[in-house]
């Protein structure tokens, strides 16, 4: 199987590579962050560019094509506050 490129961005945006949607960017932690239900909470690195998955089945997907990651229960992210209850700005509808 090739490995797959992900690539360094060290922006504010960026899609998730398991979901597609906006993620959302700290920039005082550098981590883009994506809790899409479908793959649990999912986060992107940049100063290392290495993702961090919360769910074994995404951390498994991961490995499958060759990303570099690393697999933390989402009971280490719950403790620091991070969660089902979170919610960003980009998860939020905004009135039509």
């Amino acid at each position: 199987m090739e490995k797959q490129q992900v690539p360094d961005l060290k922006g504010k945006e960026m899609n998730c590579i398991e979901c597609g949607e906006k993620m959302f960017y700290s920039e005082e932690n550098l981590v883009h962050v994506c809790l899409n239900a479908s793959h649990g909470i999912l986060c992107y690195y940049v100063a290392d560019s290495c993702w961090f998955a919360a769910k074994e089945d995404t951390a498994l997907d991961l490995s499958k094509r060759g990303i570099r990651y690393h697999f933390i229960p989402s009971s280490i992210f719950e403790n620091a506050g991070i969660g089902a209850s979170f919610q960003c700005e980009y998860s939020e509808k905004k009135p039509t």
